[in-house]
């Protein structure tokens, strides 16, 4: 059997190092919260799907249609999705799952546009065809 102390990975993290733990022991490391990182990767998907809902009603209130939606929903996401980054100084890796910038900003587009276009045929159908 192994020494519980020698498989604890929290050893010598927010106490002094003991006189087994060695230099490398997790003293000056970061340390990854799980639970954090996936409230924060919620709060990013609410704030992304809100986003595509009130896009799809000012698209269908507009009567944008064709190329202009599809673009005046893109743009949208990307911006939200700039503005995010701004709040969080640009260190994606920090506060979510995602390794690059690409990848945060195109996150969850697929959910978002099928919320856009169920609010963007409502609105234009109660806007412009009754």
């Amino acid at each position: 059997m192994m020494n519980q102390a020698a498989m604890d990975p929290m050893q010598g993290i927010g106490g002094p190092p003991t006189s087994s733990s060695s230099s490398t022991s997790g003293i000056g490391r970061a340390i990854f919260n799980q639970q954090i990182s996936h409230k924060n990767t919620t709060n990013l998907s609410d704030a992304r799907t809100y986003m595509g809902i009130l896009l799809g009603v000012v698209s269908g209130i507009c009567g944008l249609r064709d190329l202009r939606g599809f673009v005046f929903f893109f743009g949208g996401h990307v911006g939200v999705g700039a503005a995010l980054m701004v709040k969080m100084e640009f260190d994606v890796k920090s506060y979510s799952a995602f390794q690059s910038a690409t990848s945060f900003l195109l996150s969850d587009i697929q959910k978002c546009g099928m919320g856009y276009m169920l609010f963007w045929t409502l609105f234009y159908s109660l806007c412009y065809c009754f």
